[in-house]
């Protein structure tokens, strides 16, 4: 997963320690699985998801699915990766909340950094969320290697990811161009929770 995701601003921030199926105060962390592959297409198809960065959009299940299996290289690689987020307790509990953590590329042969990432549905904007799960991803991610920064990168013109990965704790390193945007004027921006050099923003940027 390229790029992070949608809101919030809570104090739940517990976690157990990193496991493919764990929790927080509210919700349940699990490893992404195939039959999560139908829900999970209905976030990342929903037009408020992607309207501000086209590149999340989900226009077939097939593209979901590849997604997934991505996912799930990076728990087979390195024992942690992306999460499929519902809700723990309550009249909602199992529902759907989305998806996050941190995870590493697996497409290189030493990773330089964690990728911090979060897309939740519409329908639980505003409740804290995304702060909550950032903050389970980020624990996980010092807890196994906390030599290597956590970033994330967004679509400058997403306002909504912008505000929550500040409130994440990472502070902007880089503004470019988007080169996996077909709009020439797309920028994109690098945050990271420590001080990068010029190699790492490069890496992380191409």
């Amino acid at each position: 997963m390229r790029r992070p995701g949608h809101d919030p601003h809570d104090e739940h921030h517990d976690v157990h320690p990193p496991s493919e199926d764990t929790r927080t105060l509210r919700l349940s962390l699990r490893r992404p699985a195939d039959t999560d592959v139908a829900e999970l297409f209905t976030v990342y198809s929903d037009p408020r998801v992607w309207h501000d960065d086209p590149l999340l959009r989900h226009t077939s299940t097939a593209r979901t699915h590849d997604r997934v299996q991505r996912w799930g290289e990076s728990w087979d690689r390195y024992g942690i990766g992306l999460w499929v987020v519902r809700a723990l307790s309550g009249p909602s509990a199992g529902t759907l909340v989305g998806v996050g953590g941190c995870s590493l590329p697996t497409a290189t042969a030493t990773p330089i950094a964690w990728n911090l990432a979060f897309t939740l549905r519409p329908q639980v904007w505003g409740q804290g969320y995304a702060q909550e799960v950032a903050a389970a991803g980020r624990a996980c991610a010092h807890a196994l290697r906390p030599s290597l920064p956590v970033t994330a990168v967004v679509a400058a013109r997403n306002l909504r990811s912008r505000r929550a990965v500040e409130r994440a704790g990472l502070r902007r390193a880089w503004r470019g161009r988007d080169p996996e945007d077909p709009d020439p004027t797309a920028q994109l921006l690098l945050y990271a929770d420590r001080a990068l050099n010029e190699d790492q923003v490069r890496v992380l940027t191409t």
